[in-house]
């Protein structure tokens, strides 16, 4: 049977396993110097399962914000950018090759040119634009959007630490195990949660600087975007390519922001590309 831990309620529920839970939650005052020790370690097991959830929500939050702006960047910046040069290159005023370096070039080809659904989108954000999410991640984003663990459900692995054992450690910390076990038990899977709390604020963290790097160049894209006009081209003067040269520069820097992963496709933190100078 299921077992479900609802972080995103805000509470701990657990369904009838048979496993004495209501006995351990409703257990009285301690009688004897152990069972405080155990009373100890619960309350420090609650504190490190709170943290996990309060992180949790972080990131969701930011990955909903990075989320949202990477799909606006894409579709009112790089589809329309890509149009434009396609509209002069049809008419023999500029070449993709001559405005875009290779690896910005390939990062704008390798972006759909069309609006896609919520649903094909959702790995974006943690995976870049453009990606599928592997087989092995799929829990961890999940769970990282609704928050819940089910025990009959692919492990929820994060930075290590499989969250469903650790937030849930009571079959090895029920009444009749010795007391020094059940401390053990509990303080190993408090520490667990604290591991992957500390990896979820560090991938917040992440997340907030990509937010805010993206945003200065596609607002400085943008107004770029906005300014060039392709009748002018016609012109034969050379402002218009220089516009289009240094558009060009901010659309590829951009382009491959987005494609840039947050998460690697093992769950780990990708490392952060270099500021372009």
């Amino acid at each position: 049977m299921p077992f479900f831990i609802p972080f995103a309620m805000g509470g701990l529920v657990l369904t009838a396993l048979g496993l004495g839970v209501k006995r351990v939650l409703e257990e009285g005052e301690p009688r004897t110097p152990e069972e405080a020790r155990v009373r100890d370690a619960r309350a420090r097991h609650r504190e490190a399962l709170a943290s996990l959830k309060a992180a949790r929500l972080r990131v969701r939050d930011g990955v909903t914000a990075w989320g949202e702006l990477q799909s606006r960047a894409h579709a009112e910046g790089v589809v329309p950018f890509r149009a434009l040069l396609e509209r002069l290159e049809r008419w023999e005023q500029a070449r993709e090759d001559d405005v875009l370096e290779p690896g910005a070039r390939e990062a704008l080809r390798s972006l759909p040119m069309e609006p896609l659904p919520r649903a094909a989108r959702r790995p974006w954000p943690l995976l870049g634009a453009g990606m599928e999410a592997p087989p092995a991640l799929v829990p961890v984003l999940t769970w990282l959007d609704r928050g819940w663990l089910d025990e009959d459900a692919p492990p929820v692995v994060v930075d290590g630490a499989s969250l469903f054992e650790a937030a849930a450690p009571w079959a090895a910390t029920m009444p009749g195990t010795a007391p020094d076990a059940r401390v053990r038990a509990l303080d190993e899977a408090a520490s667990a949660l604290s591991q992957a709390t500390v990896f979820l604020g560090a991938l917040h963290a992440k997340l907030e600087a990509r937010t805010v790097r993206v945003a200065g160049v596609y607002g400085r894209a943008s107004a770029q975007l906005a300014y060039l006009d392709p009748a002018s081209f016609e012109q034969g003067g050379p402002e218009p390519r220089e516009r289009l040269q240094r558009l060009a520069e901010l659309m590829g820097e951009l382009a491959v922001l987005l494609r840039a992963p947050v998460l690697t496709p093992e769950g780990r933190l990708a490392p952060e590309l270099p500021v372009e100078q």
